[in-house]
């Protein structure tokens, strides 16, 4: 071994390699070990802070917010919400359509709540590691920004990845954050609605009909062939299928009770203005009857999977049970109409298949196995 160093060394290429080699050996590991120094050096030194200091003393300035959205080749998309007289929020790209209120507050306070927790790079090349490269830049970043009043910007971020299998014990997770304008970027510790599209913002509760309510419900009124599901009282727990042919038996209770109750708890997937889309003599109505006498017809149209609703209430005393109170009918009516008389609906797939049903999908013949 002694011989092969002394041949080694003796040889002057060889020797003048081997050199060059230990240095950038000892270089490399100078170089880690500063690295390592100052990383440690930065992480004692900083301590968590907040994000925008003093915000959460100004969130009933915030007039307006804005997403910024990256869209690839087709550029950048915007939501908007904005703050209508009263206070309440409304989402400017659906024509000012409530907003849901508990959402947008999560907003406020989730962006006033957050905390850099530590520094990482401020090279702008290596933000889009940290899913921080801007909207306008091809990147995935959100850009999340408060206006006030004025139009002034109160607070401006843009928001990255999170990191995977991250939180705490207060249910607040880390995601990467820079201001915008700014190159460093931090891992903060916080958390905020990332929605990518406008309709995530939407208010979609709008009727309120309880299944307890409900007294008779009829698919494709207006047509020469109904189809009428009631039931006496609230008290019976099954709907009945009124009309059904003879010869025929439903294919069973809960599924003509699911067609009775599509209402209950229903929600939406859009909504757009009235007089949007057209509704034909031929539309498909479906109306359901309270105890208390409150008529609610839904006027449908669309395809492909898509469908729209126009909704309309009345108080028809005529419906009423005995000892209906018909005042409540008349100020229900009253309420769903101001909620719903300017807008349409896209209802979810399953709400639109319960209320388009056909006599052969809640039958079948007697005798037969459903």
């Amino acid at each position: 071994m002694a011989t092969d160093f002394r041949t080694v060394w003796t040889n002057r290429p060889l020797r003048n390699l081997l050199l060059l080699a230990l240095a950038t050996l000892v270089a490399v590991v100078a170089a880690s070990v500063a690295v390592v120094t100052q990383e440690r050096g930065v992480r004692v030194r900083f301590e968590p802070r907040a994000m925008f200091p003093g915000l959460e003393t100004q969130l009933d300035r915030v007039s307006k917010v804005t997403y910024t959205l990256g869209r690839g080749i087709r550029g950048v998309d915007k939501i908007t919400l904005e703050r209508a007289p009263g206070g309440k929020w409304t989402v400017a790209n659906r024509k000012n359509y409530p907003a849901q209120q508990d959402l947008v507050q999560k907003l406020l306070i989730g962006v006033s709540e957050i905390n850099l927790y530590e520094p990482r790079t401020a090279r702008a090349e290596w933000h889009r590691n940290l899913g921080l490269l801007a909207p306008e830049d091809l990147g995935t970043a959100t850009r999340v920004e408060f206006f006030d009043a004025k139009g002034e910007r109160m607070a401006a971020l843009l928001a990255g990845k999170v990191p995977d299998q991250t939180g705490d014990a207060r249910g607040q997770g880390m995601i990467y954050v820079r201001r915008d304008g700014e190159d460093q970027t931090y891992l903060a510790r916080g958390r905020l609605p990332l929605f990518q599209s406008a309709q995530e913002w939407l208010d979609t509760k709008f009727l309120d009909i309880a299944r307890s309510e409900i007294a008779r419900v009829t698919l494709w009124a207006g047509t020469d062939n109904p189809i009428i599901i009631g039931r006496a009282s609230a008290d019976d727990n099954d709907f009945v299928l009124e009309n059904i042919p003879k010869g025929r038996v439903t294919r069973g209770a809960p599924i003509v009770n699911g067609a009775a109750t599509t209402i209950v708890d229903l929600t939406f997937d859009d909504a757009v203005p009235a007089g949007s889309l057209d509704f034909t003599a031929i539309s498909p109505k479906a109306v359901f009857e309270t105890f208390d006498g409150l008529r609610l017809t839904m006027e449908l149209t669309g395809g492909g999977g898509a469908l729209w609703a126009k909704v309309t209430a009345e108080a028809d005393p005529a419906i009423a049970r005995p000892g209906a109170d018909a005042k409540a009918a008349e100020t229900k009516a009253a309420e769903i109409n101001a909620r719903v008389k300017d807008w349409l609906y896209k209802l979810p797939q399953q709400a639109g298949n319960q209320l388009t049903q056909s006599m052969d999908q809640l039958t079948h013949e007697a005798g037969l196995e459903n």
